[in-house]
């Protein structure tokens, strides 16, 4: 929407868009062309570089061209051009546009920040550093390694007002889910879209697991010794499969049986648990670690969380529990969230207060789960 505007305002400018990839680029794009589309509006879109089979390329709505184009391309007045890090920092395109917006700044670098940003008056963060960052290659000194947007925001969980605008309302979360993720990751400042609240599942009476339909819902497994796997976790996550496929999803009074491959993510830690689920789910699961799922959604997401304690968990709490994993794990849920874990991790003798605050953090999960089970209890009678 900024965009549009400001392409179309008395004087055309000449916008960027960039990102850590092709797809997100031709995503944002996309979204600028949906935009302008709905409002009437003719606008000229340039990608630069990547593959020529996006049906918007191929149906001319957007025009494809090679980086040594595109300073005449921004020459020749008011455009929107995406484009990869490469092609910004081009000497040529120095002070080219009026706006650049960095699309997934939280997982753009920082030194990509400060290449890009030469060619621009205004450079515009748009991301969430609450969720995963890029996989950094390499080691950097002091604050190097960090995305623009964590440099930015320096620890802070959310924007303050007078650093730029939090936005502050989800459309995919369900309000039970949102709470809870609000709360734990963004300061209490996200809300739920009122759409959210006509999402749920409809468990079937007598559930042993599958009780309630949507928030969070936490299934304790006990074993021991586990480190990135547990057989256990995967046979009760197998009765759980079981029971939803026996449910319906309703979306806004519409309803249908829930669907496997559709409806369905399952998320691990460790590539080993991860393995473990396919076999036992069958090729049609989609199972993988949360690097995987960034960006995605379903009406039902299910965390195996594999390890026995934290004295058994590689990488330790740091890994297992880390505040941006499990927000972007649980906050794929587009109703019921399922975390599928050892107690035992609760009981863990931290050793640092960052410990402390990780187990915590797991520990309101299971918290969370009794308040929505009583607040359902009250409410029923």
């Amino acid at each position: 929407m900024a965009i549009c505007s400001s392409y179309f305002a008395e004087s055309p400018k000449r916008v960027g868009i960039t990102a850590t990839s092709h797809k997100a680029i031709l995503n944002a794009l996309k979204a600028v062309h949906e935009a302008c589309t709905s409002r009437h509006i003719a606008a000229r879109l340039v990608k630069v570089g990547g593959d020529s089979d996006e049906p918007l390329l191929q149906a001319g709505h957007i025009q494809r061209i090679e980086a040594d184009a595109a300073a005449a391309e921004l020459a020749s007045g008011g455009v929107v051009v995406g484009g990869t890090a490469w092609v910004f920092v081009r000497p040529e395109l120095a002070k080219s546009l009026d706006y650049l917006f960095v699309d997934e700044a939280g997982q753009f670098c920082l030194a990509n920040v400060v290449g890009v940003g030469l060619a621009t008056e205004n450079l515009l963060l748009v991301g969430d550093q609450m969720q995963l960052s890029q996989p950094i290659q390499g080691s950097h000194p002091g604050e190097s390694g960090q995305s623009g947007l964590e440099y930015l925001l320096n620890g802070r969980q959310t924007i303050p007002p007078e650093f730029g605008v939090f936005l502050n309302v989800t459309r995919r979360l369900h309000p039970e889910v949102c709470r809870f993720i609000s709360d734990a990751v963004y300061e209490g400042r996200l809300e739920a879209h009122p759409s959210t609240s006509r999402r749920r599942i409809l468990p079937v009476p007598g559930a042993k697991h599958v009780k309630r339909g949507t928030g969070l819902l936490y299934v304790p497994v006990e074993h021991v010794g586990n480190t990135q796997c547990s057989d256990e976790e995967v046979e009760v996550i197998a009765a759980i499969v079981g029971e939803l496929l026996s449910t319906q999803f309703e979306d806004d009074g519409q309803r249908r049986r829930l669907r496997l491959q559709d409806d369905i993510l399952f998320v691990a830690p460790y590539n080993m648990q991860v393995q473990r689920l396919k076999k036992r789910l069958g090729p049609s699961a989609r199972v993988g670690s949360v690097d995987r799922f960034q960006g995605q959604e379903a009406p039902v997401v299910i965390v195996s969380m594999c390890c026995s304690s934290l004295e058994d968990a590689p990488r330790g709490a740091e890994f297992l529990l880390h505040r941006n994993r499990l927000n972007v794990a649980i906050s794929r849920a587009k109703c019921l969230a399922i975390v599928v874990g050892s107690p035992r991790i609760m009981m863990t003798r931290c050793q640092t207060v960052e410990q402390m605050r990780l187990v915590n953090l797991y520990c309101r999960i299971g918290e969370y789960t009794e308040e929505l089970a009583t607040r359902t209890s009250v409410a029923t009678k």
